[in-house]
């Protein structure tokens, strides 16, 4: 089943958040815009509404702070109206698909009020053309499953030569994937996208009808038309033209690709009512003065995911490790990378013997010639590096080459790198991989061409940072990736490694590139042991347990949360008290032009919300778009059902449930959304006060287990971190602790807390690896702060603390003040103490206890809890 990861969730929340106040923008700027048409004289000025919005969610302090100083950047269309444009800045790897195809059903749903409608999804190249094609038209894939859910099952995915009709956008969701070279430049495809066909229909006057084509053109003046500037144009009947008609959402992956003044002014031009771009590296165009003056344009970025999230969430293999190879001789450089490669499978193979997951780790082979281009000109070769794997016992099926004149992988017994069935083990290439391609299972960029060709290297190196399943192994070798390189300066390919990296959108992640071999040093990957004070000291925490028939287990949220809410009897009628009676589409997502019925007046600007068709409220589409909050199908449809009547008495009648079905479905989530936080707060104080939840330390010994040694990519000759006096640390656990490994607040509270008398210790904790706290929400709390106090004719107190910043003071941090506090309250020791289990020793009466403070008040409050 696919999962949505934490950071997705909070991408999509914030996206949540930005469409509501852009809603809200969007109804005043309309209201004055109606009140000007009917009053010229008061010379109203008509609002940007999108601008207000986002200004409005910058006050809300819900931008990212890293953007802070970067001012919001107007889209306006092609008829000079504003567009709303959002970017989401996610690294390579990190489900961008996925993201904007949630993002397009909260967009359709939630600020359009509709699920029909038209998407234009502009990718930029042919490999990620081909990808996003297959798995939106694939019915049993994920994304596809999504689209159908928002769209009720109506879905049409086209391509831009296939028929476009007027009624399928009216009463279907469109989505035509789109080349970003058919519509970034004017070139023979731009061209023809307004040229006449034959098979685009019901956008426009019928041909003859003059008074319609002209009143057309005044509505839209930047339609293609023949004697445009005539008494009698004609409109033309093209694809451009329609989507200008149209208005469509926009998707634009990889956004920053479309920065040019000619692919900007292309975009926009289609008229969208949105554009979402998702990408790595956002791209700010600076202003230009000169003949030619521009504006400043910058990336409005809605939400930044870091790399660290995605290797929080299992997504993306790191530590990166660099072997440099500085021999003249390249097959020892091959040689090198087939012996990490056979290392691997034999740690893929007892994997699959132990849990049954199947990995193949496949190695990356960068060349410098390929194809026609001369063997013997002293340069390596695709053909030659072939022969030499031959040789050292691959066999033909384990070797593809993937070049622009040979590509093995598009046999139909390589179509599939992932099945078990496929026996690549080798991919050579020149540059070919270097975007659209993805297979997890490359663990190894051999880059016998790095010296000669670093740029397409760096691109590569993208190419095996993917874990495979998204999931850790929990075995070290299959979780990193390597890079190794032939006779390429040190210093050089780990500079192009970090830019590889931050053109990834993974630059918080430069500093684990580790190095193997190098004359030059580097950043090695290394242990830090404990302070010889703690060196055989047993530390031990509390986990959040369950205690199932006698035994205990930690805590699945998914199981023993979620599942566990009895949504019976919900009463809904709050949730249909929300919902008005007037509630209007946000956005007309198609407009039609048509005579009326005296055959003269021309009717301009009528929307599809007011189609003919009749559209109806399907309730067990209802029941369906609330699965993944009340699990139970026929509680869900009974919760439907008593929403539908109460909405049936306050006068809704089926027309008028068929044209808000959207609106209502998505008030009903928003409320059980609501209810489920309440409902799973209150399940989980209950189980842990009936004793069924412990946050305990066991005497059985299923406890954290404090490590012994510490890993870190620091040079033994890195700043240190020095205390109040200046001097060396005297209380921290593990020494030394690099200047690097924390922030500025950070750093700041571990001195205090090093040059407290009552402290035995303190530890930084390193979420990702180390303790962390579940509560009634998915995401754990990881504590920034281990330490263990011991006041005089005190017990020992170990406390963890969480520190946020002031900005980040919001509902997220309330939650986690209460998850702390109130497991603190609970802590207890386990009584009981299974027969033949290791015991542990109370050691006087040991509490733990966990606080959450802001940073700005940690200097008032920690001295309290010392």
């Amino acid at each position: 089943m696919f999962r949505q990861l934490d950071y997705q969730d909070r991408v999509l929340t914030t996206l949540d958040d930005y469409l509501d106040f852009l809603k809200g923008k969007k109804t005043q700027a309309d209201k004055i815009a109606a009140l000007a048409i009917q009053n010229p004289d008061l010379g109203l000025t008509i609002p940007d509404f999108a601008k207000e919005a986002w200004e409005a969610l910058k006050v809300d302090g819900k931008l990212p702070a890293s953007r802070a100083a970067i001012p919001f950047s107007p889209r306006m269309d092609g008829c000079n109206r504003p567009v709303p444009n959002t970017v989401l800045k996610v690294p390579t790897g990190g489900g961008k698909t996925w993201l904007a195809v949630s993002a397009v059903s909260k967009i359709m749903s939630r600020y359009l009020d509709r699920n029909a409608g038209f998407i234009l999804w502009i990718v930029p190249n042919e490999a990620i053309y081909t990808q996003t094609l297959k798995h939106l038209k694939d019915r049993e894939h994920p994304y596809r499953q999504a689209l159908d859910r928002a769209a009720a099952g109506r879905v049409r995915i086209m391509e831009k030569s296939d028929r476009l009709d007027a009624r399928d956008v009216e009463t279907h969701l469109c989505i035509m994937i789109l080349m970003l070279q058919s519509s970034n430049r004017e070139n023979q495809d731009t061209l023809k996208m307004f040229q006449d066909r034959g098979d685009v229909h019901g956008f426009f006057p019928p041909e003859g009808e003059q008074q319609a084509h002209k009143a057309a053109l005044d509505h839209i003046p930047n339609l293609s038309a023949y004697f445009a500037d005539t008494p009698w144009p004609m409109i033309k009947e093209s694809l451009g033209n329609a989507l200008r008609t149209i208005r469509p959402v926009v998707v634009m992956d990889e956004g920053h690709r479309a920065v040019s003044d000619l692919a900007f002014a292309t975009l926009y031009g289609f008229n969208p009512c949105f554009v979402l771009e998702l990408t790595a590296t956002p791209q700010d165009v600076q202003p230009r003065g000169g003949r030619n003056p521009r504006e400043g344009r910058y990336a409005n970025v809605l939400v930044e995911v870091t790399g660290r999230e995605l290797d929080r969430e299992g997504m993306i293999k790191m530590p990166l490790n660099l072997d440099p190879r500085q021999g003249n001789d390249w097959k020892a450089t091959l040689n090198a990378a087939v012996a990490k490669i056979t290392d691997l499978d034999k740690e893929a193979k007892k994997l699959q013997a132990d849990t049954g997951r199947y990995i193949r780790p496949i190695m990356l082979i960068q060349v410098e010639r390929t194809g026609a281009d001369q063997r013997e000109s002293g340069h390596i070769h695709a053909d030659d590096v072939k022969e030499w794997l031959l040789t050292a016992g691959f066999d033909e099926a384990a070797i593809a080459i993937k070049t622009a004149e040979q590509n093995d992988l598009n046999q139909p017994e390589n179509l599939d790198l992932l099945a078990p069935t496929n026996r690549v083990r080798a991919i050579i290439t020149k540059q070919a991989l270097q975007e659209g391609w993805d297979c997890p299972f490359a663990y190894v960029l051999c880059a016998l061409a790095a010296n000669s060709n670093l740029n397409a290297m760096t691109q590569l190196v993208g190419r095996i940072l993917r874990q495979p399943g998204a999931i850790k192994t929990d075995i070290a070798a299959l979780d990193e990736c390597h890079v190794i390189t032939h006779r390429a300066d040190t210093a050089t390919v780990v500079e192009a490694i970090k830019d590889g990296l931050e053109k990834d959108g993974l630059g918080d992640f430069v500093l684990q590139v580790s190095q193997g071999d190098s004359p030059m040093g580097g950043k090695v990957a290394r242990n830090i042991d404990r302070r010889p004070a703690f060196a055989s000291t047993e530390i031990y925490l509390p986990k959040v347990m369950i205690a199932d028939s006698g035994d205990a287990r930690e805590l699945d949220y998914e199981t023993d949360i979620l599942s566990c809410i009895d949504w019976r009897g919900f009463d809904p009628t709050t949730i249909a008290a929300r919902i008005p009676e007037n509630a209007q589409a946000a956005e007309s997502q198609l407009q039609r032009i048509k005579l009326g019925d005296d055959g003269d007046e021309l009717l301009v600007g009528e929307t599809v919300s007011e189609n003919s068709e009749t559209l109806t409220f399907q309730p067990a589409h209802a029941v369906r778009m609330i699965s993944d909050i009340v699990p139970n199908p026929f509680v869900g449809r009974e919760i439907v059902g008593s929403l539908l009547a109460a909405l049936t008495s306050r006068g809704f009648d089926d027309a008028k449930l068929g044209r808000l079905a959207s609106l209502i479905v998505e008030e009903l989530r928003k409320g059980l959304d609501s209810e489920r936080a309440v409902r799973a707060e209150a399940l989980f104080k209950e189980e842990v006060t009936a004793g069924r939840i412990q946050f305990r330390l066991r005497l059985d010994g299923r406890n954290w287990r404090m490590p012994f040694a510490m890993e870190t990519t620091e040079p033994e000759n890195a700043r240190q971190l020095l205390s109040r006096s200046g001097g060396a640390l005297e209380k921290s656990l593990f020494t030394p602790v690099y200047e690097n490994e924390l922030n500025g607040d950070e750093r700041d509270v571990a001195v205090y807390l090093d040059g407290e008398q009552a402290l035995s210790w303190w530890h930084r904790n390193v979420a990702r690896s180390q303790y962390g706290i579940q509560g009634w929400k998915k995401a754990k709390i990881y504590p920034d702060f281990i330490f263990a106090v011991q006041g005089e004719g005190e017990a020992k107190r170990i406390r963890v603390l969480e520190t946020k910043g002031d900005q980040l003071d919001n509902l997220d941090t309330a939650y986690k003040r209460n998850v702390l506090a109130f497991l603190s309250e609970n802590f207890a020791w386990d009584e009981s103490t299974p027969a033949g289990e290791l015991e542990l020793i109370q050691n006087d009466g040991v509490a733990v206890e966990c606080t959450l403070i802001l940073m700005s008040e940690w200097k008032s409050k920690l001295p309290s809890y010392l």
